[in-house]
């Protein structure tokens, strides 16, 4: 063994002591034979080299008034608005987001429903912040096509995947592509028995989990993916679209574009989603809130999670649209 194994073998056991059993720093170093300010030492080393890392699960604190105004404002089912500092980076709202939306999802499932899955990171976060239920006939089916032919994280697939693993149930796998390249081939794939049987379930969901995308090219993943032409975005914005849900993209007051792109998807349509009783987005930012207005203008979402300077951003430029 090294001279570092051993050295981190020595910063394990103290950190164990420490953290794990409780024991002071005085204890540790009448322990192993050392001076309290050497133990102190190695704690700050030990968090340094990863051997330590220290986590802080902030209860989330919700914005009461502004979950009315959005509820009052939209005819939402109901919002959730999470308290963001504005400071922490995207990752880690988007963290905090899928822990709220972990729990406005477990209020809502119960055994003997359909979950339709849409993709999308602040899905994968609810997903991932879900605890475990052991439910009776239940099924998750995905509601959209595969995004390329590398398996994400946040891909339909591996999101239906691992959400029905954590409630005991069937995954449903829409094994398609989310977008062809001509119309004539959509049609044909929504032909197919397997397709058409996964879009049957899809139709008839009790909850819908969606995540919104921004049409921003910062934020817009099938551009920065490549799923995508630039010629096809060019197209997108010259229509007004602000966001998209499931891949229906809408303009800012929530009326779907006239693109033909939406003829080329092979997913449910947008009929078939306003017709899922509950459809619960999750989605943060305030680089998102056309997109979100658009959402929830258009009746694509009826349960909103969110945070509350996004909500307050998507209160004030409601005030000239969507009216």
């Amino acid at each position: 063994m090294t001279k570092s194994s051993d050295r981190d073998e020595l910063l394990g056991d103290v950190a164990e002591m420490y953290y794990q059993e409780g024991k002071t720093q005085s204890e540790i170093s009448n322990t192993i034979g050392v001076t309290r300010s050497a133990i102190s030492r190695m704690l700050t080393e030990a968090r340094q080299k990863g051997i330590v890392e220290i986590h802080v699960h902030r209860p989330l604190q919700y914005q009461p008034d502004i979950q009315e105004k959005l509820i009052e404002k939209f005819n939402l089912q109901s919002a959730s608005v999470i308290k963001w500092s504005g400071s922490d980076d995207y990752k880690n709202l988007r963290h905090k987001l899928g822990q709220a939306a972990a729990y406005a999802l477990n209020e809502r499932i119960k055994s003997d429903i359909i979950i339709g899955v849409a993709w999308g990171t602040t899905v994968q976060a609810t997903i991932e912040a879900f605890d475990e239920r052991k439910l009776t006939n239940t099924r998750v089916v995905q509601l959209t096509g595969v995004l390329g032919s590398t398996r994400h994280p946040y891909s339909g697939q591996t999101l239906v995947e691992s959400l029905a693993s954590k409630l005991n149930g069937e995954g449903i796998y829409l094994n398609t592509p989310f977008m062809v390249e001509k119309e004539d081939t959509a049609k044909i794939l929504m032909n197919d028995q397997s397709v058409r049987e996964a879009i049957s379930l899809a139709r008839q969901c009790d909850i819908a989990l969606l995540g919104v995308g921004s049409t921003k090219p910062e934020y817009f993943s099938l551009l920065k993916g490549q799923h995508i032409t630039q010629a096809e975005f060019t197209r997108l914005l010259e229509a007004q679209a602000v966001g998209d849900v499931s891949g229906h993209y809408f303009d800012i007051s929530g009326n779907l574009v006239d693109v033909d792109f939406h003829k080329r998807l092979v997913g449910i349509t947008k009929d078939d989603l306003l017709n899922i009783p509950i459809r619960l987005a999750v989605a943060g930012n305030a680089e998102k809130a056309e997109a979100i207005l658009g959402a929830v203008c258009g009746g694509f979402i009826n349960n909103l999670v969110t945070d509350h300077i996004t909500a307050a951003r998507v209160l004030e430029i409601a005030k000239t649209h969507c009216d």
